[in-house]
């Protein structure tokens, strides 16, 4: 619907993405987090490791940016009004630190059928680690670390169950993407948990040591953790397709998966004042309309890219001034995306 902060998230010159491309993405996306063969079986942890944790981010950034196209489901498109809204839970992250190590908070990402992240950072991004939770053994513990500098392993035991510690160093992306920007240390550990919940472990700087990662591994809990960014209204029938750092939450049409509505925190750099709201909009757009969403004015628009792309873009903010975007299809009255947007919260 609107490209102005989505294409820069998934690279700054970025084309706009075909319809095929948009599936590829959103297939890449669940094989990286569900794919794998059977359960129970012990396995040194691949070469793949770092492409699944490191470049996770990356594949859920692109799969979002192809999400937020709210396609209808025919030429038609559903008629305004065809949705009804009732309450709903966003999706939580499964486990919780007891004790949390100081300093560190998380984001969590993912799909909620296919496994989530959550990534615990220090404010300077220095030290880091990322526990992936999924119901599957992972597939890729065969082949990435032969590709890595792996300095040494360590035979431990986590919750009773033998497992391995590979520890080495990673080539770091640069931020303009142009190739590699020095190293940083690992450490990944892989175990079943429980059975049908298979824990990936992933430490950097501070946690890229066997004692630091198994100190993260004997300190989770069930307890869920609700997701960062949150909505209490949903359609019927719909369903959480994909979350990421707290910033984007995608909803799909159980029935037509291709229809969504996303909920995306822009960057500070990317909020467009009020009054160039209206030039910054991809193809034919109405008026800008003020309307209020929680207790502040907000920027309701009308958009329209053909039959199967039309819809509504919003842009509110939080009580403490946190701009946030929402973009839902034409199935949503203007009624229905204020009542939406009222109900989004974001717990930073």
């Amino acid at each position: 619907m609107n490209e102005i902060t989505l294409l820069r998230e998934a690279g700054p010159e970025a084309p706009a993405l075909s319809r095929a491309a948009r599936s590829a993405a959103r297939a890449a996306l669940l094989d990286e987090f569900a794919s794998g063969p059977a359960r129970r079986r012990l396995r040194r942890p691949g070469r793949k490791l770092t492409l699944r944790i490191g470049l996770a981010a990356t594949a859920t950034a692109v799969a979002w940016t192809a999400a937020v196209v709210v396609a209808a489901p025919d030429e038609a498109g559903r008629p305004p009004g065809s949705v009804r809204l009732v309450g709903f839970s966003t999706p939580t992250f499964p486990l919780s630190l007891d004790p949390v190590p100081a300093g560190m908070m998380p984001a969590f990402s993912g799909d909620a059928d296919a496994g989530t992240f959550a990534d615990y950072r220090s404010a300077d991004g220095t030290d880091r680690f990322t526990l992936a939770v999924g119901a599957e053994e992972p597939d890729w513990l065969d082949d990435e670390h032969e590709q890595l500098d792996v300095t040494g392993t360590d035979e431990v035991t986590v919750d009773g169950e033998d497992a391995e510690v590979v520890r080495g160093r990673r080539d770091v992306a640069c931020e303009d993407g142009t190739g590699s920007c020095g190293q940083v240390r690992f450490a990944d550990l892989v175990w079943e948990r429980r059975d049908d919940q298979w824990v990936t472990l992933r430490g950097e700087g501070g946690y890229a040591t066997t004692t630091a990662l198994l100190a993260v591994a004997n300190s989770l809990v069930d307890r869920p953790q609700p997701a960062t960014l949150a909505v209490g209204l949903a359609p019927a029938g719909w369903s959480t397709q994909l979350f990421k750092d707290g910033r984007i939450l995608t909803l799909a049409d159980d029935a037509h998966p291709e229809q969504t509505v996303t909920v995306h925190l822009p960057l500070l750099e990317d909020v467009v004042p009020p009054d160039q709201l209206h030039g910054q909009l991809m193809g034919p757009v109405g008026p800008v309309l003020t309307v209020t969403v929680q207790g502040r004015a907000a920027q309701l628009v009308r958009t329209d890219n053909g039959p199967r792309d039309r819809g509504w873009y919003l842009q509110a903010q939080f009580p403490d001034g946190t701009t946030f975007v929402v973009q839902a299809p034409e199935a949503f009255t203007q009624q229905q995306v204020v009542a939406f947007a009222d109900q989004v919260t974001h717990d930073r």
